[in-house]
């Protein structure tokens, strides 16, 4: 004979919790004033650049949470990937390619980076979450737009600056990178910013 036992008293399925990912935020300047032929030839470089420069440090794409924007992208990486891989080499492969394409083909593109950390949500419409948000705004923010100089630009957060890139690890020069300050809607905060080379 089995007994049922009452409602209040069965097992209820957990709620998923967030995953704590390494959030990089990649958003192409000047994207909404070319003609759709440039956007579409941009979309295909600066995606297979992440992908590439991703491969190159072991990451297989179906590890990624990859998130269109239109014009950049959202990447949720494992936290197994060390970020200072994010940072040497990924990020330089990168713009190497972006390099690469604008020394001979148009249009030229010039993108901003943000490297940020943190929990995140994945529902049925992708990826949700304040760690998210924040990666995102740090891409937008005033002091990023405005230190874009050449073909691309790196805005960390300040944990990441502070728990990694002061550090030096490999090639990460802490040295080259300058504290500004974020205000870009629900995000007040520092963040670290260096060109890309």
């Amino acid at each position: 004979m089995t007994v049922e036992l009452p409602r209040p008293w069965r097992r209820a399925r957990p709620e998923p919790g967030p995953e704590y990912r390494s959030i990089l935020v990649v958003d192409i300047a000047g994207f909404g004033r070319w003609p759709n032929p440039h956007q579409i030839v941009a979309r295909d470089v600066l995606t297979t650049a992440v992908r590439d420069g991703l491969r190159a440090v072991g990451v297989r794409q179906a590890d990624l949470g990859w998130q269109d924007r239109g014009d950049g992208m959202m990447v949720l990486i494992p936290a197994r990937v060390s970020k200072v891989d994010i940072l040497d080499p990924v990020i330089p492969l990168v713009a190497a390619r972006l390099r690469r394409h604008n020394a001979t083909s148009a249009p030229r593109i010039r993108v901003r980076v943000s490297l940020h950390a943190g929990e995140v949500h994945r529902d049925a419409h992708g990826w949700v979450g304040s760690d998210l948000n924040t990666a995102c705004r740090l891409a937008d923010a005033d002091p990023v737009r405005a230190g874009l100089l050449g073909d691309a630009v790196l805005v960390v957060s300040d944990v990441l600056y502070q728990s990694v890139v002061r550090h030096g690890y490999r090639r990460v020069d802490p040295a080259a990178f300058t504290r500004v300050e974020v205000a870009e809607k629900e995000v007040r905060e520092p963040a670290w910013v260096a060109q890309v080379s």
